[in-house]
């Protein structure tokens, strides 16, 4: 029997939440603590138990089903919705991407309350994927070679980029390239990198920009999935050291530290977008644009001048960190900010969409009753959507406090925070130069710069995760060194030496035993890449021949040798060494990697790249160089264990059918449930395939191929897949036809 919505809508105010949207069919809620959102379905009747809550897709939903009277009905579909605002988007039916969720019923009103509780903690606010390592999620690129307008591109855990030679799918691997010589040397103008070394050269700025237009602007955003991982912290002293309990405002002072931190862990995501400029006056390359984002929205923006001396620096209020919904009686000891900083340096949205900020509650509060702040949401039925009138900015509050403790006024463009910038890039590791306390005191003088801290964090912290998981980068060029008999690995590591392959086999050999176990058996097990060679390492010692002869006199019980204390103790300190050897798996003979075929020296690299665990991301050009059809197909099980077990996230650059053919069909068997033992379960979403093409202009095109859960392309091809494999087969007198029609004679 359906009951009415209000009554559902007062358990969940009683819990705190705060409805942010409704439509005729939806509700939307934010949790108060975590921030995390859910949606509600409901009649024009109202709504009946058992009710369906949809959260988001990628929140693990196992640890609910423990709460009696929550259920999933269906935990392997997603329930689509067009007004889910909130959720990621993704191609069902359609041809339109839409919102999705997963929808769990609870059957009671106790189970609802149970359910809300949990829902509002950690455990109830766990991602899919929190244990793995951070994760890049998606590029955009401006002006940046080939790419003249603005394109996305979406990074799943495995993406694969096909086009024909020179079409521009090296484009995505130079644009993260340039981005860490910025991060990490400050260098606008590279050629070399610390990836590609003597293997990669980008020319600097004028061969980078689009068109070699010096008046353009290349513009690079990346997005990272925190995962595991948190933003750093940017601390001048430790907390304790402040004494907070010696002044007259300790608990205002916990309020404060309570109130950064926990807006702090609201961070799921994070972004930085950089804009690069030529300078006439420099004659260099500057960056005269930062952004660092959070939660898909901008957080903060940097521009500078030309030259680099003249740097500003907005904050967005309306960031999703920073809203609150539920109305609080501190919101008016906000008072009126104005006058100390500037509206228009914290805020960047239409007045229809801002959440309240100091005046505005003053403004919205009723006549009678200057405590109580109106709702307007109630003034909208149906599929129109409510003004945000319960929402407000946390950041007001974190300004009124410092300003209270006596932080002077930032200035026009917030430029006092930017003392020591020479570009609109900050110093990473380094704190925001925000000026502290003038009127001294602990309390005074802990917010300053508790705020300091947090600001940095926010600020300089993004670009710090990403040039991390951009350290930990692993570019596998298209042409892999075959190592020489004996080779012995270098003293001294060098990242670019995994461009030819070299560091793979440096891997093998200076690294733990599990992974050449783990290497040995992807070569040759008849279920994986069976390659017909196993791997062995083994330890040896060079002696001299006098020594050697005397080790064979005494192991000979009838030479009659006696034991040699210093021979002895020169064999024990002569240093010991690491070999590698190849094994015939049918014979047993050990061979050097120049003794076989030259697929087996390419494709082991790319076997050590992909279960060597401490890359975030491997990069690799043409996986599928000299191996049979038959190894290619055992790739796309290598790159979905890497993926799934070790966190890794590859970038495939390939022109191997067979590759995606394996991909697709494990997307099947996961649907169907038919997946063959050791191998782990793969979903669409698991899987980016981008078509790289140029257009008649000259400008790099990027086409996403949609895949279903039945493991079929939703989107065509723009050639084909793979149309020359049909070309080929064709009877000679339809192949006229089809050159006929290539030609433009039909």
């Amino acid at each position: 029997m359906a009951i009415g919505v209000n009554p559902i809508r007062v358990t969940f105010s009683n819990q705190g939440y705060a409805r942010t949207h409704e439509t005729a069919k939806l509700d939307e809620y934010q949790a108060p603590t975590t921030g995390q959102y859910l949606y509600i379905y409901k009649k024009p009747e109202g709504v009946k138990f058992p009710l369906q809550v949809i959260i988001h897709p990628d929140v693990r939903f196992e640890p609910f089903l423990a709460l009696p009277g929550v259920s999933c009905p269906k935990p392997e579909q997603f329930r689509h919705g067009s007004n889910m605002r909130q959720f990621p988007k993704r191609k069902n039916r359609g041809e339109n991407e839409i919102e999705y969720g997963r929808a769990l019923e609870i059957d009671s009103k106790e189970a609802l309350e149970r359910f809300l509780q949990f829902f509002d903690s950690p455990a109830g606010s766990e991602r899919e994927g929190s244990e793995l390592p951070p994760r890049l999620k998606a590029i955009e690129l401006e002006n940046f070679k080939g790419v003249g307008e603005r394109i996305r591109i979406e990074l799943a855990p495995v993406t694969l980029l096909f086009g024909a030679n020179s079409a521009g799918k090296s484009t995505i691997l130079q644009a993260m390239q340039y981005v860490r010589e910025i991060l990490e040397r400050r260098n606008a103008n590279p050629d070399r990198t610390l990836y590609g070394g003597d293997f990669v050269d980008l020319g600097g700025f004028r061969n980078l920009v689009h068109q070699r237009d010096l008046s353009r602007r290349i513009s690079i955003k990346l997005e990272l999935e925190l995962n595991r991982a948190s933003l750093p912290d940017l601390v001048p002293e430790p907390w304790e050291e402040w004494q907070a309990g010696q002044t007259f405002d300790e608990q205002g002072i916990w309020d404060f530290h309570n109130l950064v931190q926990e807006t702090r862990d609201r961070t799921e995501t994070v972004s930085i977008q950089l804009e690069v400029g030529w300078s006439d006056v420099k004659q260099a390359a500057v960056v005269v644009g930062y952004e660092a984002g959070a939660n898909g929205e901008w957080l903060a923006r940097i521009t500078a001048s030309e030259d680099g001396r003249d740097v500003a620096i907005r904050l967005n209020k309306d960031n999703p960190i920073f809203l609150r919904y539920t109305i609080v009686e501190d919101l008016y000891a906000l008072g009126d900010l104005d006058g100390w900083v500037d509206r228009g340096d914290i805020e960047d949205a239409p007045a229809s969409k801002k959440a309240f900020f100091a005046t505005d509650f003053l403004r919205s509060a009723s006549p009678e009753d200057p405590t109580e702040v109106t709702d307007s949401s109630e003034q909208f039925d149906g599929d129109d959507e409510p003004e945000n009138s319960m929402a407000y900015s946390v950041l007001g509050t974190m300004l009124y406090n410092v300003r209270e403790a006596g932080m002077e006024s930032p200035g026009q463009g917030l430029r006092q925070w930017l003392t020591g910038f020479d570009s609109a890039l900050p110093h990473l590791g380094q704190l925001l130069a925000i000026p502290g306390s003038s009127k001294g005191g602990a309390a005074n003088i802990y917010i300053t710069r508790e705020f300091t801290a947090f600001l940095s964090s926010m600020v300089v912290g993004p670009a710090m995760v990403i040039r991390d998981q951009l350290r930990k980068l692993r570019y596998l060029g298209p042409i892999r060194n075959v190592p020489q008999r004996g080779f012995e690995a270098a003293l001294t590591p060098d990242e670019a030496r995994w461009a030819d392959g070299t560091a793979a086999w440096e891997s093998l050999l200076t690294g733990e035993a599990s992974l050449v176990d783990q290497v040995s058996e992807w070569m040759a097990h008849k279920d994986k890449l069976a390659t017909g060679y196993e791997l062995e390492r083994r330890a040896f010692k060079e002696v001299d021949v006098g020594m050697l002869n005397w080790l064979l006199r005494a192991a000979d019980p009838d030479a009659g040798v006696r034991s040699d204390p210093k021979l002895l103790r020169k064999l024990a300190d002569t240093p010991e060494k690491l070999r590698l050897d190849l094994i015939e798996a049918d014979t047993g003979m050990r061979v050097q990697p120049r003794d076989v075929g030259i697929g087996i020296s390419q494709v082991l690299p790319v076997v050590v790249a992909a279960l060597e665990p401490s890359a975030s991301l491997v990069a690799i050009e043409q996986p599928e160089l000299h191996i049979h059809p038959a190894v290619q197909v055992g790739l796309g099980d290598l790159l979905i264990k890497g993926s799934k077990e070790n966190g890794i996230s590859f970038l495939i650059e390939t022109h191997s059918e067979h590759l995606i053919l394996r991909l697709l069909r494990r997307i099947r068997e996961t649907s169907e449930g038919e997946l063959p033992p050791g191998i782990a379960g793969v979903s669409p979403e698991d899987i980016n395939v981008l078509y790289v093409e140029r257009s008649d202009a000259e400008q790099v095109v990027i086409h996403p191929i949609a895949i279903d859960e039945s493991g079929k392309f939703v989107g065509r091809w723009p050639r084909g897949f793979f149309p020359e494999r049909m070309y080929e087969a064709l009877p000679k007198e339809i192949r006229a036809r089809v050159d006929a029609k290539r030609r433009g004679d039909e």
